[in-house]
C-alpha cells in the first residue's frame, strides 16, 4: 500500500500532501541546491505531480535555472519543492520539509563534482553511474587573519563578505534548521560584526523562537543566516552561502540526536546530542556502521 506523505514549511502556512509512490530518493550535492537552501546538501524524494497537492497557502517560486523552478514559503523561507521542465510530470520534495524525516531516506547520490570537500555523507550510498563522486574528503587549512570570503544568495541580489576565521562554526541537525532549509543540516559560522559587511540589499526574517530570526532572500528564498536577539555584535551566516563553502568547516555537530536515523556523516567532529557545549558529546551518533 502506498504511504501518504505530508509536509510543509516552518511557520505552517504552506503545506503539501503526496499519496503516490516515491520514484527517486537522492542526496543532491549541486551548488544550486546548496546555495538556494542554505543547507550543506539537500536530499530529495520524487513523486508524480498527479499524486501531489498543495494543502495550505501557495509557495513563492523562483527559477534557479532556465530549466528548473524552486518553491519556498514567502513568510518563513522554508525550501519545499523543485521541478524540472524536462520532466513535467514529476515533482521533487525537499526531505527536510517532510513531517516525518524518517520517510525521506535517500538511496543514491548525485552531483558529487560540486560536493563540499569536507563533507562525507552516507559513504556506503553509491553515486549514479554518470555522476562523479567528487574531490577527496579533506578539511580546509585554517584561515589567515586577513583572508576574505564572499558569499550571497542564489539569485545574487544579496552579497556579503567576512574577514578572517570565524569565532565558532557548526553543523546543526535540529528539526527547525532541517525544516527551514529543506536540507540535510545547516552548516553555520559566526563572525564578529566588525569583520562582516554586506551590500545592504533587503532580506526577509522569520522568528521560530525568542533567541533570534532566520534571514532569507525574499526573491530566491535562500537561507542567509541568523540574527541573534541578544548578541547584535555577532553575525551568523550559512556556510553553504559562501562562494567557496569548502573554505570553512564546522567545528562540531549540534543536536545530532535529532538527525534522521538513516543519516551517516563520516567524520570525527564531536557530536553533541543537543546544543553544542551542553552535556557530553556522543561519538556514536552519525557514524558509519563499518
Amino acid at each position: 500500500m502506498t504511504r501518504v506523505l505530508e509536509g510543509g514549511c516552518l511557520c505552517g502556512r504552506t503545506r503539501w500532501r503526496a499519496d503516490g509512490p516515491v520514484l527517486h530518493r537522492v542526496h543532491c550535492h549541486c551548488s544550486l541546491c546548496r546555495k538556494g537552501s542554505g543547507a550543506v546538501e539537500v536530499p530529495w524524494i520524487t513523486v508524480e505531480r498527479r499524486h501531489f497537492a498543495w494543502t495550505g497557502g501557495p509557495p513563492t517560486f523562483y527559477r534557479s535555472s532556465a530549466e528548473g523552478e524552486r518553491g519556498f514559503c514567502p513568510v518563513c523561507g522554508t525550501k519545499l519543492t523543485f521541478t524540472h521542465d524536462d520532466v513535467p510530470d514529476d515533482i521533487d520534495l525537499a526531505v527536510g520539509s517532510l513531517d516525518d524525516a524518517e520517510a525521506g531516506y535517500p538511496l543514491t547520490q548525485i552531483h558529487g563534482e560540486s560536493r563540499v570537500a569536507w563533507l562525507s555523507v552516507d559513504p556506503q550510498l553509491p553515486f549514479r553511474a554518470d555522476h562523479d563522486p567528487g574531490p577527496p574528503v579533506t578539511d580546509p587549512p585554517p584561515l589567515a587573519g586577513d583572508a576574505e570570503l564572499e558569499g550571497g544568495c542564489l539569485c545574487g541580489a544579496f552579497r556579503y563578505a567576512v574577514t578572517g576565521p570565524p569565532v565558532r562554526s557548526g553543523l546543526c541537525h535540529c528539526g527547525l534548521c532541517r525544516r527551514a532549509t529543506g536540507g540535510l543540516a545547516a552548516a553555520w559560522a559566526i563572525w564578529p560584526r566588525e569583520r562582516y559587511r554586506d551590500n545592504g540589499a533587503p532580506t526577509a526574517e522569520w522568528s521560530a523562537s525568542a533567541t533570534g530570526a532566520r534571514r532569507f532572500c525574499p526573491t530566491c528564498g535562500a537561507t542567509l543566516g541568523y540574527a541573534f536577539t541578544r548578541r547584535p555584535d555577532l553575525v551568523e551566516i550559512m556556510i553553504a552561502g559562501l562562494d567557496d563553502p569548502g573554505a570553512v568547516a564546522p567545528d562540531s555537530h549540534g543536536f545530532a540526536a535529532d538527525a534522521p536515523s538513516w543519516l551517516v556523516i563520516d567524520d570525527t567532529r564531536p557530536r553533541w546530542p543537543g546544543r553544542v557545549g551542553q552535556g557530553e558529546p556522543d561519538d556514536g551518533l552519525l557514524r558509519p556502521a563499518f
